[in-house]
């Protein structure tokens, strides 16, 4: 066998026989798995910069003002727009035929580069034009800034670009017919005097005439732009009050008359009820003194500070038992139950609503003299904006071409290629006031979104106020009272499933649930449902047994800690086991009798089935399936934030002579508190963006009213309501005008990114004040 030949190494001492040490490998020390999370790191977070930058970006720069170009095109066809942009397209076969076609007569594209096309804003949709188009480079004979243009800012049909030609008072008046007709007579008015052209509209009878007069008030560009700002303000005013008188003040009133029919029926209904009580004077008066003797023995069963025996506790229970059905019975079972109206009575209501009814069509015919009186006002003024392409003013509706647009329709005349710097951050600054502070148009993308933030912010403290107090009780129960065991388990495993569940489903349990099912309790009652009285007096009574009976069976599992130790855990389990199924049978009973008890026909049954308050879409119900959506939120963060609390803590107050409440209230809590926190915002987060569910449960394209008013009850759970997300969604996917909304999708969700965050970092504030937050901690 031969012998391998050893080499040695020139580098090393002879005589040293020590083998080479090997390098260790970066992967022993993890450092690939280490690069590997922190390049995930970095890109989750270039991801959220990238998103909220693009946001910022496009949400920033809808409103700033764009100068006006005048574009002829080579088919002769000339229009103002504002430029939007330019991309490389992939012509097309005419594209090509085109381009060909025009070979020399514009400068082309380099070898291989496809062609170019410009985004322009027309508006003036109500001249039929699209609002937004595109022009390709070749068509395209010139673009120069017109100096004279002007952006015409409207509430309605979205922007109109035109040269500012006038300011007319245009009137239709009544006047004698003597003579033949002047066309030019002096008309004075409160804006102006000077010659008015006179029109003959039609020959009345009785000796008048139908004539239309219009007086210049101001002609030409620069003088329209001064006139327009020496009259805007009053004409604003003007138009911010009709739209009071109508969107506020007369539905006002059309709801005071609604009230006044559900008061004559509530009436009328009093007076066709029955005028006496459901069981006769005796009987009611021995219930009074059962609940009497019932009350007068509970007492003499107190507790004398010692431990009490079962009997003790159980007949103190069953008084106890006695004293709640007694009074129920006293109390729902009164010989003045209903409201009895005999028929002078009846007589006198229905003359006292009639009263108030004239009285309240009084104020709604002088609220329409001063809605039609401020209109004639309104409509005497008039703004001539032309479009030189289409030689077609701005008008006052597409029914009425030939009228031009009243001056109050304009909010604001942008002259934008002659804004200085300060100039556009000036239109900038009050494009964002009126944005924030309008209401919403009659078409997505027109007027502001002061609504839509109301109702945004309204139902995000809602949901948070409806979920947090639930998921907290609930983490505490599951955390600190309930037996870890199988059950415990499977609950915290449906929890977690239920994070899972699609947002839709919410949304369609709440519609089915809380609008149908209790909101329609909540007006009409159970209505046909409701069982009758004695049944249901009965059921009472096994009720109050069955109360009796789980009384028992506590009592007999606290008294188990009294056997020895081979009987406890048998008696202890089976008593617990055994309360633990009759409560939850005495819950469900107590639920079943309230839901079809005979006692309650509603809250608002006179309005049915007209018009459902409860029983309907509302910010409330839309609340509460937000509330369930985020519901295991909240709960799986407190009990992460409760288990954190260390053991020492709990055991040192008990120690101390505390009660497990005591602990929980006083230790546990406070120190879980950030935590508890953490899962509040969570939620807000999580349900602020949610728009599925409010689709079906309460969010509308327009609500006529704000579900937070200065009038009791303040906050009005049946009203519909208005949110950023689903606003989002009508911009982008259900405008008529898609194109031309969408980059107020961006300023929209740039707005909601705000209002989220702004009510985050105030949560986070509240929790880092917390003195609860243990250094150091993760809670």
């Amino acid at each position: 066998m031969s012998r391998a030949i050893q080499h040695q190494d020139p580098d090393q001492p002879v005589g040293d026989s020590s083998p080479e040490r090997r390098p260790t490998p970066p992967s022993a020390f993890g450092e690939p798995t280490v690069w590997l999370m922190g390049a995930a790191l970095v890109s989750c977070l270039v991801l959220v910069i990238v998103t909220i930058a693009l946001i910022i970006g496009n949400g920033m720069a809808t409103l700033w003002p764009k100068p006006i170009e005048r574009v002829e095109l080579r088919s002769g066809e000339v229009f103002l727009a504002m430029p939007m942009g330019s991309e490389r397209f992939e012509p097309g076969v005419s594209d090509s035929a085109r381009m060909d076609d025009l070979e020399g007569q514009f400068v082309a594209s380099e070898q291989g580069e496809q062609p170019l096309r410009h985004r322009f804003r027309l508006g003036n949709r109500d001249l039929g034009q699209t609002p937004f188009r595109w022009v390709p480079e070749y068509e395209i004979v010139s673009r120069e800034p017109i100096s004279e243009a002007v952006v015409v800012e409207r509430d309605e049909w979205g922007i109109f670009i035109g040269v500012p030609e006038a300011v007319l008072v245009r009137a239709e008046l009544d006047v004698p017919a003597v003579g033949p007709l002047e066309e030019s007579v002096i008309y004075e008015t409160e804006y102006g005097t000077g010659t008015a052209t006179q029109t003959l509209l039609d020959e009345g009878s009785e000796g008048t005439r139908r004539v239309r007069r219009e007086l210049v008030l101001a002609e030409g560009g620069e003088a329209t732009l001064e006139k327009f700002e020496q009259l805007r303000d009053g004409a604003s005013d003007r138009r911010d009050e009709i739209r009071r008188l109508r969107r506020s003040e007369m539905p006002h009133v059309q709801e005071q008359l609604s009230e006044l029919t559900w008061r004559e029926r509530r009436a009328r209904e009093a007076y066709e009820s029955p005028s006496r009580a459901r069981v006769p004077v005796w009987a009611w008066a021995l219930g009074v003194l059962a609940t009497i003797g019932a009350v007068t023995g509970w007492m003499a069963l107190r507790g004398d500070g010692v431990r009490e025996s079962a009997a003790r506790q159980s007949g103190r229970l069953a008084l106890m038992v006695c004293v709640a059905a007694g009074a129920m019975f006293v109390w729902l079972e009164r010989p003045v139950l209903r409201a009895h109206l005999d028929e002078d009575q009846l007589a006198a209501e229905i003359a006292e609503i009639e009263a108030e009814r004239v009285e309240l069509g009084l104020e709604r015919d002088a609220m329409l003299a001063r809605i039609h009186v401020l209109e004639r006002q309104d409509a005497l003024l008039r703004l001539v904006v032309r479009d030189p392409g289409l030689d077609r003013f701005a008008p006052t509706s597409q029914t009425e071409p030939l009228e031009p647009m009243h001056l109050s329709q304009a909010t604001r005349l942008v002259r934008s290629n002659e804004l200085g710097l300060a100039g556009k951050v000036g239109v900038y600054l009050a494009r964002w006031g009126d944005f924030l502070s309008k209401p919403p148009g009659e078409s997505p993308g027109d007027g502001g979104v002061f609504p839509v933030i109301v109702g945004t912010v309204v139902l995000t403290l809602l949901l948070t106020v409806s979920v947090v107090p639930l998921g907290v009780i609930a983490a505490i129960y599951l955390r600190e009272y309930a037996h870890q065991g199988v059950v415990t388990s499977a609950i915290r495993i449906a929890i977690n499933n239920l994070a899972g569940v699609p947002s839709i489903v919410y949304g369609m349990f709440g519609l089915g649930f809380f609008c149908y099912t209790v909101g329609g309790y909540i007006d009409s009652g159970p209505g046909e449902s409701a069982i009758g009285h004695t049944p249901w007096w009965v059921l009472v009574a096994v009720l109050g047994g069955v109360v009796v009976l789980g009384g028992l069976l506590t009592a007999a599992a606290s008294a188990g800690s009294d056997v020895t130790a081979e009987s406890k855990s048998l008696i202890g389990r089976l008593a617990r086991i055994g309360s633990g199924w009759v409560w939850i049978g005495a819950v469900a009973l107590a639920a079943y009798l309230i839901w079809r008890t005979p006692y309650f026909s509603g809250f608002f049954d006179e309005k049915l089935p007209e018009q459902p308050t409860f029983g309907g879409r509302g910010i409330l119900w839309a609340a509460l399936t937000l509330a369930l959506l985020t519901l295991p939120v909240v709960i799986v963060a407190t009990e992460e934030a409760i288990a954190a609390v260390p053991r020492s803590m709990r055991e040192g107050s008990i120690g101390c002579g505390a009660s497990r409440w005591q602990t929980i209230r006083r230790i546990v809590l406070p120190a879980s508190m950030p935590g508890v926190l953490t899962g509040a915002i969570l939620a807000m987060a999580r349900g602020a963006g949610e728009v599925a569910p409010l689709m079906l449960v309460g969010a509308v394209n327009l609500a006529p009213e704000l579900p937070v008013t200065a009038d009791a009850p303040f906050l009005h759970g049946d009203r519909t309501f208005m949110h950023l997300g689903f606003h989002i969604y009508n911009l982008g996917f259900q405008s008529p005008d898609a194109e031309a909304a969408r980059p107020l999708v961006w300023t929209t969700t740039l707005l909601l990114v705000a209002i989220v965050l702004g009510l985050n970092l105030a949560a986070m504030l509240i929790r880092a004040r917390l003195p609860g937050r243990a250094p150091g901690g993760t809670m």
